[in-house]
């Protein structure tokens, strides 16, 4: 039997959607998403130029929080000085930044499933027999820049090659290969992907007063998790995010910043995970909300709706009926180094053969930076495909909890190692068993990557 609280759910999430508390993590090396989470770790009150390691400021002194407030050190982890990031190329004279980074490393089980796809359902880190290059990433980028121009123009392109490839093509074409769908270097006898590559950013931008309109191939701004590696704390990715949630689209998106304090997004995207090509006839407002409450806390609602289209797939021409789907994200900084997140996502497909679809979750987080180079967190997270058209596993709940920490030996390296426990409970007595290859309900993962920025 459905729920019968569901329409009501889809009701208040139109209204006030879900909420995410974001975590004092350290910026990432670019601003590749289009959201701007306003979470500042807190110097407990001290001044910003105190050296590291002032004798001074110790615990129970001004700083209240720390043994010593630059470094924010506890005694078993050691603090360091991260000077400035090297870079390979950095912004030449006409202001274009050319960067990245590569990451790998290494996910597996306590079940012993050591195949191709023994992590699976996991996002990302299915590859459970080999250690992975996860993400070979560059990017080139000319902001435009109003505040110096009455009106300016700007680009950015990205190119990634990994194990991560595959899972950020445009596979919204299904079985057409357009734009980078399909571009696998390596895949399973049974056609699954492992390795391959993908341009998921490639637009220009226009910048003048208040304005900046972005026409082309980008990111989405709904969600708090990003596909790139350096702007997660986790090396594994949250349910909501990987089955949940849109990766990149193709089409146009207007940022107007003209209220203090506020951020408006509105445009014309082609669906989910689609570039320039839409025979699949998709349609679909993009835009949202970013309100900043206080320096420590903002607010963000993103919302994507309208009509899905067509696919093809496997010969058939599917009808994917009319989507909407909505992320509120709340960010707010404890204070101290420490940081919380709270986030719900809801979506629905609807004008389907059958019954609608629906799909919801919550994500919550907690994390301490603990020093310049250690930080300490923890994942929890309900995802709930209720229709089981999401994950491929019928209907039910998955809950996952991830322990990590990061630790950064200097400005171009972090090292994420974590464990995360996962179970999966079905909805109609189904049976369900997603892990370990269809033989059971629960698993732990471990694993970790290093991540090299230039």
């Amino acid at each position: 039997m459905k729920m019968d609280w569901k329409a009501a759910m889809l009701a208040a999430a139109m209204m006030v959607g879900g909420s995410t508390v974001a975590s004092a993590q350290e910026a990432g090396i670019y601003d590749a998403s289009q959201v701007s989470y306003n979470a500042i770790a807190s110097d407990c009150g001290c001044a910003t130029d105190v050296a590291c390691g002032d004798t001074a400021l110790t615990c129970g002194s001004d700083c209240g929080c720390y043994s010593d407030c630059c470094c924010g050190g506890m005694d078993w982890f050691g603090c360091c000085d991260h000077g400035d990031p090297w870079t390979l190329f950095g912004e030449n004279c006409c202001g274009v930044t050319i960067g990245g980074w590569i990451s790998g490393g290494y996910y597996g089980n306590f079940r012993g499933v050591n195949t191709n796809n023994g992590n699976a359902p996991v996002a990302f880190r299915q590859i459970s027999n080999a250690a992975t290059l996860n993400q070979a990433w560059i990017y080139a980028e000319k902001a435009a820049d109003a505040e110096t121009y009455c009106f300016d123009l700007g680009y950015r392109v990205d190119a990634v090659f990994g194990a991560d490839g595959p899972d950020t093509q445009a596979f919204g074409y299904g079985d057409r290969y357009r734009w980078d769908n399909g571009w696998n270097s390596a895949t399973t006898n049974a056609g699954e992907a492992l390795y391959g590559s993908a341009i998921p950013q490639a637009y220009l931008t226009a910048a003048w007063g208040d304005w900046e309109v972005k026409v082309g191939h980008f990111y989405t701004i709904i969600g708090y998790e990003v596909v790139q590696a350096p702007q997660n704390f986790f090396a594994s990715y949250a349910y909501t995010m990987n089955y949940g949630e849109p990766f990149t689209h193709g089409g146009v998106l207007a940022t107007y910043s003209g209220i203090q304090d506020t951020t408006l997004w509105g445009g014309y995207v082609q669906g989910w995970d689609t570039a320039f090509d839409n025979w699949e006839g998709q349609a679909t407002f993009l835009g949202g909300i970013s309100r900043d409450l206080s320096d420590s806390t903002t607010v963000t609602w993103a919302v994507n709706a309208g009509d899905w289209g067509k696919t093809r797939s496997n010969g058939m021409v599917n009808n994917n009926g009319n989507i909407y789907m909505n992320s509120f994200v709340l960010t707010h900084d404890l204070g101290c180094g420490y940081s919380y997140v709270f986030q719900h996502d809801l979506g629905v497909q609807t004008n389907i053969p059958g019954e609608a679809a629906y799909w919801y979750g919550v994500n919550q987080y907690f994390f301490k930076e603990i020093n310049d180079c250690w930080s300490a967190g923890i994942r929890a997270e309900w995802f709930c495909d209720e229709d089981g058209t999401r994950v491929g596993n019928g209907p039910g709940s998955y809950y996952a909890t991830t322990v990590g920490l990061n630790w950064k030996p200097n400005a171009n390296v972090i090292v994420r190692p974590e464990i995360r426990f996962e179970k999966f409970d079905d909805i109609y007595n189904g049976g369900g068993t997603p892990y370990a290859e269809g033989t059971h309900d629960d698993c732990v993962f471990y694993g970790f990557d290093a991540i090299l920025t230039f």
